[in-house]
């Protein structure tokens, strides 16, 4: 049985993330996969100190809920991370979330080499702006970022023109996309 670990970085609930987030988590229960979800806008995570003691260790010493967080990615197959795109970035709580990942890499000669094995990566973003491509760059620079942890980037979905939080669920093209990729997993 296929493992999921979805992260909801937007603080809407029912909002554009949540909705496609939901969809692909849909699709692969239905083929029988094991998923979980995390909002984490309502999570009590801090944010990274800088303290290296993850480099001796692999898991991090704040004490905080990234200890389930990290418990669950280490036994997943895929990892889902949505984010809207605030100021041609993710949100701040996906930042924080993608900082504190550290812990999940080993750094050999200069070389991350991930601590937990190669994760699927789905990426999730909703933005404003009306084309996919134009935080393509930044979005092939977060997917680049997480290779080192292990974290191989199979699908990305990007909703467009989201200035409200119900136009992802009513796209029923997206929202079937979604499911699909769910099914593929």
């Amino acid at each position: 049985m296929k493992s999921i670990v979805a992260f909801v970085g937007s603080a809407k609930h029912n909002g554009n993330i949540d909705s496609i987030v939901n969809k692909v988590l849909e699709g692969a229960k239905e083929n029988g996969s094991e998923t979980k979800i995390y909002y984490l806008n309502d999570m009590n995570i801090k944010c990274c100190q800088g303290c290296l003691y993850c480099r001796k260790n692999d898991t991090c010493c704040i004490k905080d809920d990234m200890k389930t967080v990290y418990e669950d990615i280490k036994s997943a197959d895929t990892i889902i991370i949505g984010s809207p795109v605030y100021m041609c970035q993710v949100s701040a709580q996906t930042k924080i979330l993608l900082d504190r990942l550290y812990p999940l890499t080993e750094i050999d000669m200069g070389k991350h080499i991930p601590r937990f094995g190669e994760k699927q990566l789905i990426m999730v973003y909703s933005q404003a702006a009306p084309f996919k491509f134009m935080f393509s760059k930044y979005f092939r620079y977060v997917s680049k970022s997480l290779k080192g942890i292990g974290f191989k980037e199979i699908k990305r979905i990007v909703a467009i023109r989201s200035f409200t939080p119900e136009v992802a669920s009513n796209n029923i093209k997206l929202m079937k996309e979604a499911y699909k990729i769910g099914q593929l997993l």
